[in-house]
């Protein structure tokens, strides 16, 4: 995969986890070094602040984008232990309107223009965009960025509906587009006759960057704000995609030796 600087999240289902692949993504790839820019443009279920226990330092988001503002002044680094991280939250879907009325833009053109000067910001290395359940904002920005994830959670229908995403975002001027699939179960496999890996892939036209493992303390540990610890399935499986992304040969379930022993099962 030629090299990666800007990708955008995206899906036409809400709840398949755009907002956790989004910041799991942008805390691998800071723990490989690179300053990382994660940009929330859900305008109506904003969510990255709660899960970086942000909501009550939030004083800026992407609204003020639109003033003179510089736009390091507008971030969060929301981790102590994680200074490459930062964080621009999402602005309210009134804030929106009330900008667009005073533009006159539409709100996609707003949502667009906002990207661009993210984007001539010169201050990160990787900027994660996240985007809302349906696919508006994304395919408003779609041709900005280098590479469009599209998230899927394990079944027939979610798949399909990742495959409809991926052709709106298309016809938007997304360039490359890799599939994600979030809350693999690996026992429902077995127990419950759910698709296995290569049924899902073989299923759909795109091309998979990467599965995260169903992982139990990754919602305790977003209630509360935080990070999953770096040995939890979730986090070596984002790792492992952003090692692939920046152009790494990874093996499946690298870093997760209990569903590595299993991995005919997963199959």
């Amino acid at each position: 995969m030629p090299a990666i600087r800007r990708l955008l999240v995206a899906s036409s289902k809400g709840g398949v986890g755009k907002s956790t692949t989004a910041l799991g993504l942008a805390a691998a790839f800071s723990d490989l070094g690179k300053r990382t820019l994660l940009v929330d443009l859900d305008t109506t279920s904003r969510s990255l602040d709660l899960l970086t226990g942000s909501a009550d330092k939030a004083l800026f988001g992407f609204g003020d984008l639109f003033t003179e503002k510089p736009v390091e002044d507008m971030l969060l680094t929301p981790f102590a232990d994680r200074p490459e991280l930062m964080l621009l939250c999402a602005m309210t879907g009134r804030r929106l309107r009330e900008l667009s009325k005073e533009r006159g833009m539409s709100a996609d053109e707003l949502l667009r223009a906002g990207v661009e000067r993210v984007l001539d910001w010169d201050g990160y290395d990787m900027l994660v965009c996240d985007t809302g359940g349906g696919l508006d904002a994304a395919c408003a920005a779609a041709s900005c960025f280098d590479l469009t994830l599209v998230v899927s959670e394990q079944s027939r229908t979610s798949i399909r509906a990742a495959e409809y995403a991926a052709s709106r975002l298309e016809r938007a001027g997304a360039d490359r587009m890799r599939l994600c699939i979030c809350s693999f179960d690996l026992d429902a496999v077995k127990k419950e006759h759910r698709a296995g890996m290569i049924e899902m892939i073989d299923s759909s036209f795109l091309q998979c960057v990467g599965v995260v493992p169903f992982d139990k303390n990754l919602q305790s540990a977003q209630d509360r704000g935080e990070l999953p610890a770096k040995r939890s399935p979730s986090a070596a499986a984002y790792r492992n995609i952003a090692r692939r992304i920046l152009g790494y040969e990874v093996p499946l379930f690298d870093g997760m030796p209990s569903y590595a022993s299993r991995r005919k099962r997963a199959l």
